[in-house]
């Protein structure tokens, strides 16, 4: 199983950088003091020190949406009123330089789905 990290908390980085300031201990002794790796205290220092904030930097990770939240609506209101469109049909309409693929997925993440020529919404009490 995949386990996602977590931010240090804050409570926990503004002891560190009390540690380092006011009692002066080391990177090392406030690593095994708080069990965290010399690594983390590290970051956490050197973010204090470079932006003077202690709290997390956002995490701005992946690639951005290809369509954006209004585009998305406007994207499920042409599939609403059109279900038998093609993707290219779409694709076109949406005025969008996009992949046949992208704007599959994008379907496929609106809850649409492809039955028999025509794109409908899953039904979610529906047994699978």
């Amino acid at each position: 199983m995949l386990q996602v990290m977590r931010p240090t908390s804050n409570d926990l980085r503004k002891r560190i950088v009390a540690a380092r300031t006011e009692d002066g201990e080391s990177m090392g002794g406030i690593a095994r003091r708080f069990k965290i790796p010399k690594g983390t205290v590290q970051n956490i220092l050197e973010r204090w020190r470079d932006d003077g904030a202690i709290e997390p930097r956002p995490r701005l990770a992946g690639r951005k949406p290809a369509f954006s939240i209004a585009e998305r609506q406007r994207l499920v209101r042409q599939v609403e009123a059109n279900p038998a469109a093609t993707l290219a049909e779409l694709r076109d309409r949406s005025g969008k330089a996009v992949s046949l693929v992208c704007l599959h997925r994008t379907l496929r993440q609106l809850g649409f789905t492809r039955k028999k020529n025509l794109y409908v919404r899953t039904n979610s009490s529906a047994p699978t």
